[in-house]
């Protein structure tokens, strides 16, 4: 993804703010979601582009120009160590996902819709530790993509968002120009495919992310033309997905919010982790590289 160059007034800082919770007026219907800033994410995660949990820890990738790297945090966002996978290749990872058994890893950007090897690795939980491991790739093809053209964001063939729910894996597309989303099946043990159309939604906004609870929602993030972040919660059953709900996240001077995971769930709300790749600010004549951020997200049901 790349960078937005934002035009702000020197005064305002985009983490300014350590909570952060949507401003009540009287007639609003109750607070229902809080953001909370958990810290700045070290200089070498520039872009964080997908988030997954596991052992405790917060699994991360940047996107386009880095290795085939994964970056293992503690939940306050520390970097504490790196694998390099010798038998990956990265050309713009958007995102990250498991199920109970393996890691998939969404090699599946594509801004100029020009693409004909979009990818998605597949390596054991039990081998994340190992740089040599043997991994498997999932090759893939869009239904109804005829053209590959290279094109200035003005197609629907790009996407940055991955969840894995029982024996399938669930793709939503990024659509610059009509700002909606197709939810793309994917077979998980097939090398090659087309993948299968199930649905589509005006969601409004550029989708970015993905998770699932585990077992009946799924959350996407991403932000407007205006770079207001928001999530979207959709409802899921036996294969059929229900857009049900949409917050924005009051995060001051805005953030392109790029990565998403459910880490809890109970009766009364679910609790997510966010992140943000850094952004150049222009300042005059001058510009600035803002650090990635994390975030800590609180939605009452």
């Amino acid at each position: 993804m790349k960078q937005l160059v934002l035009i702000i007034l020197i005064a305002l800082s985009i983490h300014s703010c350590k909570t952060v919770q949507q401003e009540s007026n009287p007639h609003d219907k109750p607070q229902r979601i809080t953001t909370n800033h958990v810290t700045d994410l070290a200089q070498i995660i520039t872009e964080t582009s997908g988030l997954e949990y596991y052992q405790n820890q917060i699994i991360t990738h940047n996107d386009s120009g880095d290795t085939p790297t994964l970056y293992f945090l503690d939940t306050l966002g520390n970097l504490l160590y790196h694998k390099t996978y010798k038998h990956m290749t990265a050309i713009d990872w958007e995102d990250v996902t498991k199920d109970d058994e393996y890691l998939y890893i969404a090699d599946l950007g594509n801004n100029y819709g020009d693409r004909k090897d979009l990818t998605i690795f597949k390596i054991a939980l039990t081998d994340l530790q190992n740089e040599n491991a043997t991994v498997t790739r999932l090759n893939i093809n869009y239904p109804d993509q005829k053209s590959f053209e290279r094109g200035e964001q003005n197609h629907p063939y790009d996407a940055e968002s991955i969840v894995a729910i029982e024996e399938n894996l669930y793709v939503l597309s990024k659509d610059w120009k009509d700002q909606t989303t197709i939810i793309y099946k994917i077979d998980k043990n097939k090398q090659r495919q087309t993948a299968q159309n199930i649905t589509s939604y005006n969601i409004k906004g550029l989708v970015t992310g993905a998770t699932y609870n585990g077992s009946n929602t799924v959350t996407v993030c991403g932000y407007n033309s205006n770079l207001i972040p928001f999530v979207y919660r959709i409802n899921y059953q036996n294969g059929k997905f229900e857009f049900a709900k949409k917050e924005e996240l009051l995060i001051e001077g805005g953030a392109q919010i790029e990565g998403i995971i459910s880490i809890h769930s109970d009766s009364n709300k679910e609790t997510y982790y966010l992140s943000s790749e850094a952004t150049n600010i222009k300042l005059g004549e001058d510009e600035a590289l803002t650090t990635s951020q994390l975030y800590k997200v609180k939605w009452l049901k």
